[in-house]
C-alpha cells in the first residue's frame, strides 16, 4: 500500500484541493494528471487515509470510486460530508445500481458517472462541482455576515448607548434593517426552492443561482452599511462626505424590490436620467430614503398599480418664494435647505387614494402612522432626517383619487449641464 503525500501550494495563490480516491492506480493517476494544471490533485488508494487527509487539510472537492477495498466510496462519502459538509464529492462506479446512485445523491453527493467515461464529462462535473462550492462558500460567508451584524446590534454595551438615546433612533435601526432583510429573505426562499428542484446546476439554471448570490450579497452589504450609519450616530461621528451614481441607485433599487412581498400587486416603472449624474449623499442613504418612498407607495391601496421612480437634473435655484402649503402640497426641510444647485430631483408617484389634508401635514411625524395594526410611522421619518441631513428638500403633492408624488431634492455634483424646466414640476403630473 502507498501513502500519497500532500503539500499545501503557497498560500499566495492557492488552487482548490481536488482528492481523488480509487483503488485502482490507472484511473487514479489518469485523474491526477487530467486535473493537476487547475487544482491541487491529491490521489489516495484508500479511504482511511483520504479521511485523514480530510481531516487535517481543506478538501473542496473528491472524487471516490464506490467500489473500493477497505471502505467504500459510500463510507467516504459520508465521513468527508462529516469532516466539512462543504465538500461536493462526485461519485464514480462501474456496477452502477438506482440505489447506489440515490442513496449517494440523499447523503449529498452533487453527482453521479459511470465507467466509463468521456474526459468532456468528467471536466464538466468536476466545474459544477467548483461552482457549487463556491456558492456554498457564498451563502456561509452571507450568513456569517448576518450573524457580524446581529452580535452588534445585540451588544451589552450598545445596548446601554441605545438606551441613552431616543426611542426614534432605536427604531429607525429596526425599520431601516427590516427592508433589505426582507429581500434577503426573498432571495433565500427563491434559491431554496431552485435547488430543491434540481440535482445539478448548468446553463439557465447557474445563471439565476449566480444572480441571486450577488444579489443576496449586495443586500447583506446594505444590512452592513446601515449598521455602520447608525454606529456612528450613536457614537458622535459624521458619515464622511459621499457620491453615488443616480442612474446605477435606480438600478439597484428597481432589483431589489422585484422579490418584495409589498411589490406582488403592483408595478415600479424606472425612468433613468438621459445622462448619469452624481448626487452628493451616500448609496445606503439614499437607497434607503427610495425604499421607503417606495414601499408606502405600494402600500397606499389595495388594487393593482403602477408606481413611478423617476430622476431629473436642475442647474437653477429652486423658486422657494412661490411655495405655499397647503391641503394638496407640502414642502418639508427648508430650515436645513441649502438652495444652490445643480440638484437631482427624485420622485415617487403612486396612483393611489391620496392623502387627505389633516394627514397631510402630519406625514413626517415620528409614529406618525394611518396603518391600524402593521404601520410604525418611522419610514417617513427616516426619509426626512437623511433628507435634511444632506441638506435636501422633500416636496409632497397629493390628489385625492389620483395618487401622490414625493419629490426629493438632494445636492449633486456640479456638470456642465444647462436646465431650464420647472424644479417642482418634476416626476410627471400632479
Amino acid at each position: 500500500m502507498t501513502t500519497a503525500s500532500f503539500t499545501p501550494p503557497p498560500t499566495a495563490s492557492v488552487p482548490p484541493t481536488l482528492l481523488i480516491v480509487d483503488d485502482e492506480e490507472g484511473p487514479r493517476q489518469s485523474l491526477r494528471m487530467v486535473f493537476k494544471k487547475d487544482f491541487n490533485a491529491v490521489a489516495i488508494e484508500d479511504g482511511d487515509q483520504a479521511l485523514e487527509l480530510a481531516r487535517q487539510h481543506p478538501v473542496h472537492i473528491a472524487i471516490l470510486d464506490i467500489r473500493m477495498a477497505g471502505k467504500s466510496g459510500i463510507d467516504v462519502l459520508r465521513g468527508l460530508k462529516a469532516i466539512d459538509p462543504h465538500i461536493e464529492v462526485i461519485m464514480l462506479t462501474a456496477y452502477e445500481t438506482i440505489e447506489t446512485a440515490r442513496q449517494a445523491l440523499r447523503l449529498g453527493a452533487c453527482d453521479y458517472l459511470s465507467k466509463p467515461f468521456e474526459l468532456s464529462t468528467i471536466r464538466e462535473a468536476v466545474n459544477r462541482a467548483l461552482y457549487l462550492r463556491r456558492v456554498s462558500e457564498s451563502i456561509a460567508a452571507t450568513v456569517a455576515r448576518l450573524n457580524e451584524i446581529t452580535a452588534q446590534l445585540n451588544d451589552a454595551s450598545l445596548r446601554e448607548e441605545m438606551a441613552r438615546t431616543t426611542n426614534e433612533i432605536y427604531a429607525g435601526v429596526l425599520h431601516d434593517i427590516n427592508n433589505p432583510l426582507t429581500i434577503i429573505t426573498g432571495y433565500v426562499e427563491l434559491l431554496g426552492n431552485r435547488l430543491a428542484k434540481v440535482g445539478s446546476l448548468h446553463g439557465a439554471d447557474l445563471e439565476s443561482v449566480r444572480t441571486d448570490i450577488a444579489s443576496l450579497t449586495k443586500q447583506v452589504n446594505t444590512c452592513a452599511a446601515i449598521t455602520r450609519r447608525y454606529l456612528r450616530f450613536l457614537r458622535g461621528r459624521q458619515s464622511s462626505a459621499s457620491e453615488v451614481s443616480v442612474n446605477q441607485v435606480l438600478t439597484d433599487v428597481q432589483t431589489m424590490l422585484r422579490t418584495h412581498p409589498a411589490g406582488r400587486k403592483s408595478r415600479l416603472a424606472v425612468k433613468h436620467l438621459d445622462i448619469d449624474a452624481v448626487a452628493q449623499i451616500g448609496g445606503t442613504e439614499i437607497v434607503q430614503i427610495l425604499l421607503n418612498l417606495i414601499l408606502n407607495a405600494f402600500q397606499c391601496t389595495a388594487r393593482s398599480q403602477t408606481v413611478w421612480l423617476t430622476a431629473e437634473r436642475f442647474d437653477i435655484p429652486l423658486p422657494l418664494e412661490l411655495h405655499r402649503d397647503g391641503d394638496r402640497e407640502r414642502f418639508h426641510g427648508l430650515d436645513a435647505f441649502i438652495n444652490q444647485p445643480p440638484f437631482i430631483a427624485l420622485s415617487v408617484l403612486d396612483q393611489g387614494p391620496g392623502i387627505p389634508p389633516d394627514v397631510l401635514s402630519r406625514i413626517f411625524e415620528p409614529y406618525f402612522t394611518t396603518k391600524a395594526q402593521d404601520g410604525t410611522g418611522i419610514g417617513l421619518a427616516i426619509v426626512s432626517r437623511l433628507v435634511k441631513s444632506h441638506h435636501g428638500l422633500i416636496h409632497v403633492k397629493t390628489r385625492a383619487d389620483e395618487g401622490t408624488r414625493f419629490t426629493v431634492y438632494l445636492p449633486a455634483r456640479k456638470e456642465p449641464v444647462a436646465q431650464t424646466a420647472d424644479p417642482f414640476s418634476a416626476g410627471g403630473a400632479l
